[in-house]
């Protein structure tokens, strides 16, 4: 029993399971006189073609016989697959609906037959006699399709644009890359071999030229542009019949290339506002999202470490969400949240999580309760706003080991730093007079009135100060060259490291939450349209304009081809960012 079941499994690859022998055709319909090609492909070898009636057809060429194979690796493991193909060259006699007749063939003893096709030939057309004429827009087209027409602000859609070939192609490069203003545009990576597929009865071939994944910046009627590819196709010349020296079965014809530029369709997409009542949390997060909250330790001593992390997880604008607000208890030192995005693109949208971790330590012992993190979203399944928000987590800090005053809680603290103060003050004291004086009258004036005029001085800047924090927008305003800075600090390092990605990346941001911070614009509502309106409205010189939003072109474009540029190359585009940000300030102080 053993052998034979060894004996199976050793011939288990030369079986055939469900092999097919396919017809296909290169066009149809096809005028009188037009030369097109018929195939019948095998999946796998066979021997003792039998070929098929063509009544109503030339026969120019055939059957020519053709194979193919391929080879996967995946997880280890090999597999190979093989085709072959009998074509032949044909043109047709007369009009009318035309049949094509099965083909047979034996592969692995096993008679396996094609089905009949029907072909519908049309009056001759003087353009196809020609190659000169030779229409490529019947046998090559541009689609562009979306997987949502009718969205919310800040809901992802995805946009495909496939190219369709009925004849073999020379070349084909892109000529325009669609604007996509209005939008947010992630670009995702799609696979350069082309898919066969037979669409009515004719053999395409489908390439997925472009995806990306768009998130609406505003409300409206918005334009998804078409894009623009140029195609060459290699035509055999029609050759004279008079001619002597003709090649009549058509094995030696010469051939030409034919250029020509197709373009899809325009597809509108209506965004609709988001509903009323938001929560006053709500940050223009889109998707479904859950949060969870954690921390390294629940008890700790004073001075010493504690890791909190905020977890953020699901699908949608997710990527587009730079911090979550978290009030930690005023003993605690808190310092700026790492954000690490962990986010991946799908076929569909952007999903994965983002984490910010928060370096907290606290200074004086006790328990402490950080309150839990609210977050707010809305819900595009359900189309409604959600809240969320994370458990309290209660710390216990003890006694820290070189800090005297850890010992104490922050109550005892102030009781104990109050005693102290007045330790030194002595009960008993003599005083003794001095006729004259040993300090110049001038000079002590002066002494007194300089602390006296500091504290002045001290005080109406924390007047000034808490008028100005309690007007966030002007808070955001003061700031935002000071974050700006910050983020080009990054870009820096990943230009110093190499790193391109990360590298446009930061610039593009730092512009962006730049041009947000200073206008107090939504992070939903950045477009280049609303940086062209703010600017000109504050009197931003066109020049400087069209270099800031040229920059952000720039950089959106390097993020998905960082190799299109050199170091130097980074460094030019590094200095004008910087020298940008500071002529926006000059225009604008004006």
């Amino acid at each position: 029993m053993k052998n034979w079941i060894v004996y199976i499994l050793a011939f288990l690859p030369f079986l055939s399971f469900g092999q097919t022998l396919e017809l296909s055709v290169s066009k149809n319909p096809v005028a009188v006189g037009e030369e097109f090609r018929i195939d019948f492909t095998l999946d796998g070898e066979g021997t003792g073609f039998n070929p098929p009636t063509l009544n109503g057809l030339r026969k120019i060429s055939g059957p020519n016989q053709s194979s193919s194979s391929s080879m996967q690796i995946i997880n280890g493991k090999i597999s190979r697959s093989q085709s072959t193909t009998y074509s032949y060259y044909v043109t047709a006699l007369k009009e009318g609906e035309l049949k094509i007749g099965e083909a047979s063939i034996n592969s692995n003893g096993k008679l396996i037959r094609s089905k009949a096709g029907i072909m519908n030939i049309i009056k001759a057309n003087p353009k196809t006699k020609s190659s000169a004429n030779y229409n490529i827009a019947e046998n090559v087209y541009i689609k562009a399709t979306v997987n949502k027409r009718n969205i919310y602000q800040g809901e992802q859609i995805a946009v495909s644009y496939k190219l369709y070939s009925k004849i073999n192609l020379a070349d084909i490069n892109i000529s325009t890359i669609p604007e996509l203003n209005g939008f947010w545009k992630e670009d995702i990576e799609t696979k350069s071999k082309p898919k066969l597929e037979v669409i009515d009865g004719v053999r395409h071939n489908i390439w997925e030229v472009s995806r990306f994944i768009l998130t609406p910046q505003k409300s409206g009627k918005l334009n998804i542009d078409p894009m623009e590819i140029n195609v060459t196709v290699q035509v055999k010349k029609q050759r004279n019949r008079r001619d002597p020296f003709r090649d009549p079965f058509g094995m030696f014809g010469s051939y030409q290339n034919i250029e020509e530029k197709i373009q899809s369709k325009n597809i509108t997409v209506n965004v609709k506002d988001l509903p009323e009542g938001a929560p006053e949390n709500f940050n223009g997060a889109v998707g479904q999202y859950e949060i969870k909250s954690s921390v390294d330790k629940t008890t700790a001593d004073a001075n010493e470490a504690i890791n909190y992390k905020l977890t953020l997880s699901g699908n949608g604008n997710i990527h587009l969400i730079d911090n979550i607000p978290i009030d930690f208890p005023s003993n605690f030192e808190a310092y700026d949240p790492q954000k690490k995005d962990k986010t991946f693109s799908t076929k569909s949208g952007i999903a994965g999580s983002v984490e910010f971790e928060h370096l907290l330590i606290p200074r004086y012992k006790g328990e402490y309760t950080i309150e839990g993190a609210g977050f707010s979203y809305f819900n595009t399944k359900t189309k409604s706003y959600k809240s969320l928000n994370t458990q309290d987590i209660t710390i216990k800090v003890l006694k820290g080991e070189n800090n005297e005053n850890s010992y104490l809680s922050s109550e005892e603290l102030q009781n104990n730093n109050n005693s102290q103060a007045f330790s030194t003050i002595k009960a008993d004291t003599t005083l003794e007079r001095f006729n004259n004086s040993p300090f110049n009258k001038s000079l002590f004036l002066l002494l007194v009135l300089i602390p006296i005029l500091a504290v002045i001085a001290y005080f109406v800047y924390l007047y000034f100060e808490e008028k100005n924090n309690k007007n966030p927008v002007l808070r955001k305003y003061r700031k935002s060259l000071v974050f700006a800075q910050k983020r080009l600090k990054k870009a820096q390092k990943h230009l110093q490291n190499d790193g391109k990605e990360q590298f446009f990346e930061e610039i593009e941001k730092s512009l962006w939450n730049y041009f947000s911070n200073k206008f107090n614009v939504n992070m939903a509502d950045l477009s280049k349209d609303t940086i062209n309106d703010y600017f000109n409205k504050n009197g931003v010189t066109e020049t400087v304009i069209n270099n800031f939003t040229s920059i952000i072109e720039k950089c959106e474009f390097c993020r998905f081809a960082p190799s299109a540029l050199e170091t130097e190359d980074m460094k030019e585009v590094y200095e004008k960012a910087t020298a940008v940000i500071i002529e926006v300030e000059q225009d604008l102080k004006k």
